[in-house]
């Protein structure tokens, strides 16, 4: 390749820098799963280091080859990525840092999580919009800043009825006491209670597969954090949330059952839960990006305000229709994802929001949910809101680098060829 050639893929290499930032994949630790069997362990996790603004995460589980498992074979219940600040020193002490809310302490703090949909959702932020990390003055001192992820998966391979033990039905895992030692209500018929870590659901006669290791992979796309991005803040509503005031305390649960529609009545088997909420802000702020969490039956979860009269976000489950990972037929497979034009979709301090989850009832579900992962930002400058800014502004960076290199490089090479004719250049007195 000749100079000319070179040039160009290198104003090519300095233009991509300028407005790239670094992806990163990595794995968890392995998970031994046989036919039957339940993994929902927490791992200490590898994030990017340093204080970095995160742009994207997407995961699923692989094979030792690194190939996508089905979920025909392994079920990804869900899978969640919080922050927990850690002492350094001396007795061992966490401490929680959890999203902005909307539910109580401790539950649903994560930053970043999905479920069986994980393929195929949409899982970044436009610019200039990062989830920020590792800044030195949201950790205490003496502590360090970690990531934890859950994975939680369900091997069905050879079960008596893969639906049951995807929904954690009781029976079909044959479970009568919780992790904690507490009995089983005899009215919980499915959830999280009766498919914890090390539980096995019911296989038919004779069913003996291997086990065999596998690995959530997980790739984050991440920039050095600087002032020209800005931080978000992630907030999760929960459908069973049911107070009916901004002064009540949070009551998630999380989980709730579907139950089944009489067809004799119902022209179609549909059913609804709905719920209040509100951010605790005290500013206006912007809506950047929403999305969903449903599991098997589900419909469609949508978030109003304005008394409903103000759709921030709607979405809508896609179903596989073939075999292969991501496509797998009977499975959500993907989430309808929101991204409002910057500046245009707001949520005012104190208004009333509307969560409406809506599930199939044809059949009982057990264990489901109904989640509304939102991200909300301060509103810009007015001068920044246009989402073509940050465009023009990489755009004119990357010009400005590529012209810089390009007039030295261009210098260089007329230099060598002055050189190479027998010119050369004069000492100056």
């Amino acid at each position: 390749m000749g100079k000319p050639g070179l040039l160009f893929l290198l104003v090519v290499w300095c233009m991509v820098c300028a407005v790239s930032g670094e992806v990163r994949t990595f794995r968890s630790p392995a998970f031994n799963l046989g036919p039957g069997d339940v993994e929902n362990k927490y791992y200490w996790m590898e994030m990017p280091s340093g204080h970095v603004g995160l742009k994207s995460f997407n995961g699923e589980v692989v094979g030792e080859d690194g190939n996508p498992v089905p979920l025909s074979e392994v079920y990804l219940h869900h899978w969640v990525a919080f922050k927990e600040n850690v002492k350094k020193e001396g007795k061992k002490e966490i401490r929680s840092s959890p999203n902005a809310g909307t539910c109580q302490r401790k539950t649903l703090t994560q930053f970043f999580g999905l479920g069986s949909e994980t393929r195929r959702t949409d899982y970044y932020l436009p610019d200039p919009y990062v989830i920020e990390t590792g800044n030195p003055k949201d950790i205490p001192e003496g502590f360090e800043e970690r990531w934890m992820l859950n994975v939680h998966a369900i091997d069905t391979r050879g079960a008596v009825n893969p639906g049951h033990c995807l929904e954690c039905r009781c029976a079909s895992y044959n479970v009568s006491v919780t992790e904690f030692g507490k009995k089983v209500p005899e009215e919980y018929i499915g959830g999280l209670e009766c498919c914890i870590d090390g539980d096995h659901c019911a296989l038919k006669e004779g069913v003996h597969g291997a086990k065999r290791n596998l690995y959530f992979q997980y790739t984050v796309e991440y920039f050095p954090m600087e002032k020209s991005l800005r931080p978000v803040r992630v907030y999760i509503f929960d459908v069973t949330d049911d107070r009916k005031s901004v002064e009540e305390v949070p009551r998630c649960k999380v989980e709730y059952n579907v139950p089944p529609c009489d067809p004799s009545n119902d022209i179609i088997c549909r059913h609804e839960m709905h719920a209040l909420a509100w951010l605790p802000e005290k500013k206006e702020v912007d809506v950047i990006y929403g999305v969903g969490h449903l599991h098997a039956g589900g419909v469609s979860i949508s978030l109003h305000g304005e008394n409903g009269n103000k759709e921030i976000c709607t979405a809508n489950a896609v179903y596989g229709t073939g075999h292969e990972a991501g496509n797998e037929t009977g499975y959500i497979v993907g989430m309808g994802s929101c991204y409002p034009e910057i500046g245009t979709l707001k949520i005012k301090p104190g208004e009333t929001l509307n969560l409406k989850s809506a599930y199939n009832s044809d059949e009982l579900h057990t264990g489901v949910m109904g989640l509304v992962y939102l991200v909300v930002a301060d509103p810009l400058p007015d001068n920044h809101r246009n989402p073509s800014f940050w465009t023009i502004t990489a755009a004119v960076v990357s010009i400005a680098v590529a012209v810089a290199v390009i007039a030295v490089s261009l210098t260089r090479y007329a230099q060598l060829k002055r050189s190479d004719m027998g010119y050369e250049s004069l000492d100056q007195a």
